[in-house]
C-alpha cells in the first residue's frame, strides 16, 4: 500500500508519490492522474516545451491546448494561462524529484564495512 508525500498542493490542484513505489499523482483543475515517475519527467517536459511556444498567445482564456495523457483516448484540454500555471508546478516536482533521487542514491564515500 502506498504512503504518499506531497510534492505541491496549491489552489490550481496538487502532486503527490508514494516513496516506496515512486509513483506520482498529478491532480490539476478537474483531472486526476496517476504517472510513474518516468511518465512525470516526460509530461513535465512536454509541458514546459508547450508553456514556451507563442503560437497560443492570441487565444485568450479559450481551452485550445491537448495535452495528451498516458492513458488512451484521454487527454488534458488547457487554456494558455493553464498551460503555464501547470508547467510551473511541473517544474517545481521535476526540481524535488531530482533531489529525492540524489538522496536515495548511495553515496560513495559510504564507509564499507
Amino acid at each position: 500500500m502506498c504512503n504518499y508525500q506531497t510534492l505541491y498542493h496549491g489552489t490550481a490542484g496538487y502532486v503527490i508519490r508514494c516513496p516506496h513505489c515512486k509513483g506520482v499523482q498529478l491532480a490539476f483543475g478537474t483531472t486526476v492522474v496517476n504517472l510513474t515517475g518516468a511518465e512525470f519527467v516526460c509530461f513535465a517536459e512536454m509541458v514546459s516545451r508547450l508553456a514556451e511556444e507563442k503560437t497560443f498567445e492570441q487565444a485568450g482564456n479559450e481551452k485550445m491546448i491537448c495535452l495528451p495523457l498516458p492513458a488512451d483516448h484521454v487527454m488534458m484540454l488547457l487554456t494558455p494561462a493553464e498551460v503555464s500555471r501547470l508547467a510551473d508546478i511541473t517544474a517545481e516536482v521535476h526540481g524535488l524529484l531530482s533531489v529525492y533521487e540524489i538522496l536515495d542514491a548511495p553515496s560513495q564515500y559510504m564507509e564499507e564495512d
